[in-house]
Parts: structure tokens; C-alpha cells; sequence
């Protein structure tokens, strides 16, 4: 039997690396986040997104924009943006910048892509925190319009390459900016 990684260490993982870039508060509607509406804040943006597929459930908790869980491969997917307060560092920059309380980060790849009609990268990274949990992340960073965004799929090494088809459609079917939200 192999052991089970729960959906809040993982997700505790998660919010480690979005903490850098990451609001709180938002409300979402199916495959659209917007932004909240009682506070005149500007650094908050909409933005949708496809759904992963069979298996992932949503999950809610404070200090994440967008997340889902897989039981079956211990995974999560995080979506975060931050517009205007992030700063002017590149793209392979503001991924190092997710490095942030992890004491091992191994770069396995990084290569350019195209996302919402804007350059991007896409890089895969080996972690750990405290040498304790060993983790693998794909994340793809993008800046459009003044906003930043992370997307990220988080798992075991063991179970990696299996949800990374999932990750992809949810990457496949991210849209900047969203009108009439």
C-alpha cells in the first residue's frame, strides 16, 4: 500500500510557492474566477480556465485563487495572479521567486511557450521542503496586462507524469483577460 500524501499537505505545498504572488478572497463560477467586487482593490483580475477532468476536485482555502485535488495521484492544481504588485522581474525570475521555503529545487526543464498571446515559461522542477517530501511541480508563468500568473501541478514524483494531461487542458483553456465579469 503506498502511503497517502492528504490534500492539505499538498496543497500546504502549494501555497507555499504561490504565497509570493498570491491574493486571497476571490469568488469563483465554474471555469471563471472574478474578482471580488466589495473592495475597489485593482490588483485583483478574472480569468478562466478549463476544467482538469475526471478525478479532480475543487478545493477551498484561504490564500488560494483556484485548486483541485486528485486522491488517486495525490496531486494538486493551484491557479494564482497578482496585477500591478509584482514587480518587473523576468518570467524564469518570477519562477525562481516560487523557490521560497523549499530547501531542495532541482531545475529539470525550462523552455519558452506561448500562453494568452504572450510569451511564457514552462519549467519542471524536482523540490523538497526540509528533505522531508519530495515533490515534482510543472509550473507555467505568464505577465499580461500588467497581471502575473502561476499555474502549477504538484505531485509525487510517482504519480507525475499521470496527471500532467490534465494539467495540460486546464493550461490548454486559460483566457486573459475575461469581460463582463
Amino acid at each position: 500500500m503506498r502511503p497517502s500524501t492528504s490534500p492539505q499537505v499538498l496543497l500546504g505545498v502549494a501555497l507555499v510557492t504561490v504565497s509570493a504572488t498570491g491574493c486571497s478572497g476571490w469568488v469563483g463560477y465554474g471555469d471563471t474566477y472574478y474578482r471580488r467586487r466589495e473592495t475597489p482593490v485593482a490588483h485583483e483580475a478574472t480569468y478562466s480556465f478549463a476544467q482538469p477532468g475526471a478525478g479532480w476536485r475543487p478545493l477551498s482555502q484561504k490564500g488560494t485563487q483556484v485548486a483541485w485535488y486528485h486522491d488517486g495521484l495525490d496531486a494538486v492544481i493551484v491557479l494564482d495572479s497578482q496585477c500591478e504588485m509584482h514587480g518587473d522581474s523576468s518570467l524564469e525570475q518570477f519562477t525562481d521567486h516560487l523557490r521560497i521555503d523549499f530547501r531542495e529545487w532541482e531545475v529539470l526543464s525550462q523552455e519558452p511557450i506561448t500562453l494568452v498571446q504572450r510569451d511564457a515559461v514552462r519549467t519542471i522542477v524536482l523540490a523538497s521542503i526540509d528533505g522531508v517530501m519530495k515533490t515534482q511541480m510543472e509550473i507555467v508563468v505568464v505577465k499580461k496586462d500588467g497581471c502575473l500568473f502561476d499555474l502549477e501541478y504538484i505531485a509525487p514524483p510517482r504519480s507525475f507524469e499521470s496527471g500532467r494531461g490534465d494539467f495540460a487542458k486546464v493550461v490548454g483553456g486559460f483566457a486573459y483577460p475575461v469581460r463582463g465579469g
